[in-house]
């Protein structure tokens, strides 16, 4: 049967993709172990320069006082250190050119971080201060403002009551008269005095006559 109607091909089975591969993530360079490398690797250009300048010093007092094979040497030798500090040189100047760039990089950093920092508090904290406005009755503040203002206004009036004077009521006038009557008073009550004295020293006056004059009567 097979043979008269023949049979269907099969299909070769479908090769599953092959699954995707997760792209390799950047490293995340550390800023502040690589500014350690870079203090640490100044600190060591810096040494190799010191050490060169010596050993160029010795080589050129060695040229200057030898002569011949010895002075020669002593100079090819100055020359090839020279060489060696400039090339050294470079590369220190480099490197502190970097190193100046990673603390660029890292103060930058440290700005950004500090206002995300800040950002997050402030929104923390508005977020604390909406809640609390959600417990606060408008209503019931309002209310409290007015019984204060209350409150004040009838301090405000017994403190008046307090010190409110009751005093009689006295005719301008009727003082005037009176103070007029005690200053003549006053007046009649210093001439008394005076005036008894004179009378005293009259009286004395003519007493002293009728005893130099008996025959007056």
């Amino acid at each position: 049967m097979n043979r008269l109607f023949g049979t269907s091909k099969q299909e070769p089975p479908k090769q599953q993709p092959p699954p995707p591969q997760n792209p390799q993530q950047p490293k995340v360079i550390d800023l502040t172990e690589q500014q350690k490398r870079s203090e640490a690797k100044v600190k060591e250009l810096t040494e190799q320069i010191q050490e060169l300048d010596k050993q160029i010093s010795e080589q050129y007092y060695k040229a200057k006082n030898s002569k011949g094979v010895q002075q020669t040497t002593a100079k090819s030798r100055a020359v090839m250190l020279l060489k060696r500090k400039k090339m050294l040189e470079q590369q220190l100047g480099q490197m502190l050119n970097n190193q100046m760039t990673l603390d660029q990089v890292a103060f930058t950093k440290e700005n950004i971080q500090n206002t995300l920092e800040m950002a997050q508090a402030m929104q923390q904290v508005v977020a604390v201060q909406k809640e609390a406005f959600k417990e606060i009755d408008m209503d019931k503040l309002d209310d409290i403002m007015d019984d204060m203002e209350d409150m004040k206004f009838e301090t405000d009036y017994m403190n008046e009551m307090m010190n409110r004077n009751y005093g009689c009521d006295i005719d301008e006038s009727e003082l005037d008269r009176e103070m007029a009557e005690i200053e003549n008073d006053m007046n009649y009550n210093a001439f008394q005095p005076q005036q008894q004295q004179q009378q005293a020293s009259y009286q004395s006056l003519m007493g002293q006559k009728q005893v130099f004059n008996p025959q007056i009567n």
